[in-house]
Protein backbone atom coordinates (compact mmCIF):
# COMPACT_ATOMS: atom_id res chain seq x y z
CA UNK A 1 0.00 0.00 0.00
CA UNK A 2 1.92 3.43 -0.88
CA UNK A 3 2.11 5.99 1.41
CA UNK A 4 0.67 8.98 0.49
CA UNK A 5 2.76 12.02 1.66
CA UNK A 6 1.52 15.26 0.80
CA UNK A 7 2.83 18.23 2.59
CA UNK A 8 1.78 21.94 2.68
CA UNK A 9 4.16 24.61 3.10
CA UNK A 10 3.10 24.99 6.07
CA UNK A 11 4.28 21.57 7.40
CA UNK A 12 7.67 21.81 5.49
CA UNK A 13 7.98 24.95 7.21
CA UNK A 14 7.75 23.60 10.41
CA UNK A 15 9.52 20.76 9.91
CA UNK A 16 12.56 22.68 8.17
CA UNK A 17 12.20 24.54 11.77
CA UNK A 18 12.27 21.98 13.97
CA UNK A 19 15.48 20.95 12.43
CA UNK A 20 16.77 24.17 12.60
CA UNK A 21 16.27 23.90 16.28
CA UNK A 22 17.72 20.40 16.38
CA UNK A 23 20.82 21.29 15.18
CA UNK A 24 21.67 24.39 17.13
CA UNK A 25 20.86 22.64 20.27
CA UNK A 26 23.29 20.30 19.46
CA UNK A 27 25.77 21.93 17.96
CA UNK A 28 25.07 24.44 21.85
CA UNK A 29 26.36 21.11 23.87
CA UNK A 30 29.37 22.09 25.20
CA UNK A 31 32.13 18.78 25.84
CA UNK A 32 33.27 18.59 29.41
CA UNK A 33 36.39 18.94 29.62
CA UNK A 34 37.26 15.10 31.30
CA UNK A 35 35.75 13.92 27.73
CA UNK A 36 38.21 16.73 25.86
CA UNK A 37 41.19 15.44 27.86
CA UNK A 38 39.90 12.01 27.04
CA UNK A 39 39.74 12.33 23.23
CA UNK A 40 42.76 14.80 22.97
CA UNK A 41 44.77 11.88 25.00
CA UNK A 42 43.21 9.29 22.27
CA UNK A 43 44.10 11.40 19.30
CA UNK A 44 47.58 11.12 20.74
CA UNK A 45 47.91 7.59 21.32
CA UNK A 46 45.02 5.48 19.31
CA UNK A 47 46.68 2.19 20.41
CA UNK A 48 45.15 -0.57 22.75
CA UNK A 49 47.13 0.51 25.51
CA UNK A 50 47.13 4.05 24.92
CA UNK A 51 43.21 4.17 24.49
CA UNK A 52 43.24 1.81 28.02
CA UNK A 53 45.45 4.32 29.71
CA UNK A 54 43.83 7.34 28.74
CA UNK A 55 40.31 5.65 29.83
CA UNK A 56 41.63 5.17 32.98
CA UNK A 57 42.94 8.75 33.41
CA UNK A 58 39.47 9.74 32.71
CA UNK A 59 37.83 7.55 34.87
CA UNK A 60 39.77 8.64 37.77
CA UNK A 61 38.84 12.39 37.04
CA UNK A 62 35.38 11.52 36.16
CA UNK A 63 35.47 9.56 39.86
CA UNK A 64 37.13 13.04 41.02
CA UNK A 65 34.09 14.70 39.80
CA UNK A 66 31.21 11.94 40.79
CA UNK A 67 32.87 12.59 44.87
CA UNK A 68 33.23 16.59 44.63
CA UNK A 69 29.62 16.76 43.21
CA UNK A 70 28.49 14.39 45.81
CA UNK A 71 30.24 16.48 48.67
CA UNK A 72 29.04 19.70 47.19
CA UNK A 73 25.30 18.59 47.34
CA UNK A 74 25.03 17.18 50.78
CA UNK A 75 26.16 20.73 51.94
CA UNK A 76 23.24 22.25 50.45
CA UNK A 77 20.59 19.48 50.96
CA UNK A 78 17.68 19.24 54.67
CA UNK A 79 18.43 16.44 56.59
CA UNK A 80 15.72 14.62 54.74
CA UNK A 81 16.85 15.09 51.29
CA UNK A 82 20.81 14.20 52.58
CA UNK A 83 19.62 10.78 54.17
CA UNK A 84 17.67 10.60 50.96
CA UNK A 85 20.96 10.83 48.88
CA UNK A 86 23.07 8.83 51.34
CA UNK A 87 20.56 5.86 50.64
CA UNK A 88 21.00 6.52 47.17
CA UNK A 89 24.23 6.92 46.98
CA UNK A 90 24.77 3.85 49.17
CA UNK A 91 22.70 2.01 46.81
CA UNK A 92 24.34 3.21 43.54
CA UNK A 93 27.54 1.90 44.96
CA UNK A 94 26.14 -1.50 45.16
CA UNK A 95 24.86 -1.09 41.58
CA UNK A 96 28.09 0.10 39.99
CA UNK A 97 29.92 -2.75 41.40
CA UNK A 98 27.37 -5.30 40.04
CA UNK A 99 27.52 -3.06 36.69
CA UNK A 100 31.27 -3.84 36.92
CA UNK A 101 31.19 -6.98 37.09
CA UNK A 102 28.88 -7.81 34.37
CA UNK A 103 31.05 -5.20 31.94
CA UNK A 104 33.87 -7.46 33.10
CA UNK A 105 31.69 -11.05 32.68
CA UNK A 106 30.30 -9.81 29.37
CA UNK A 107 34.25 -8.94 27.86
CA UNK A 108 36.08 -11.29 29.10
CA UNK A 109 34.36 -13.82 26.39
CA UNK A 110 35.32 -11.54 23.38
CA UNK A 111 38.39 -12.16 21.24
CA UNK A 112 40.68 -9.40 19.91
CA UNK A 113 42.54 -6.32 21.52
CA UNK A 114 39.24 -4.19 20.85
CA UNK A 115 37.16 -5.12 23.80
CA UNK A 116 39.36 -4.07 26.41
CA UNK A 117 39.14 -0.13 25.84
CA UNK A 118 35.30 -0.90 24.91
CA UNK A 119 34.82 -2.36 28.58
CA UNK A 120 37.30 0.18 30.20
CA UNK A 121 35.32 2.57 28.13
CA UNK A 122 32.10 1.23 29.80
CA UNK A 123 32.80 1.17 33.62
CA UNK A 124 34.32 4.69 32.57
CA UNK A 125 30.50 5.74 31.98
CA UNK A 126 28.98 4.49 35.19
CA UNK A 127 30.98 6.65 36.93
CA UNK A 128 30.45 9.64 34.44
CA UNK A 129 26.49 9.06 34.24
CA UNK A 130 25.97 9.49 38.48
CA UNK A 131 29.06 12.15 37.87
CA UNK A 132 26.28 14.15 35.67
CA UNK A 133 23.81 13.57 37.01
CA UNK A 134 24.54 14.78 40.51
CA UNK A 135 25.86 17.74 38.76
CA UNK A 136 22.34 18.24 37.72
CA UNK A 137 21.19 18.27 41.29
CA UNK A 138 23.04 20.88 41.75
CA UNK A 139 22.46 22.88 38.82
CA UNK A 140 18.72 23.00 40.12
CA UNK A 141 19.79 23.67 43.49
CA UNK A 142 21.58 26.90 42.11
CA UNK A 143 18.63 28.25 40.25
CA UNK A 144 16.04 28.52 42.61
Amino acid sequence: MPLNLRFTAKTLLLITFCFAVTSALYAQQEVHPIDAALDKCMDKNPSTQGMIGCIDEAFKKWDAELNKNYKALTLQLNPAQKAALLASQRKWLEYRDLEFKNIGAFYETMDGTMYRPMAASDRMEVVKKRALDLKGFLDILEMK
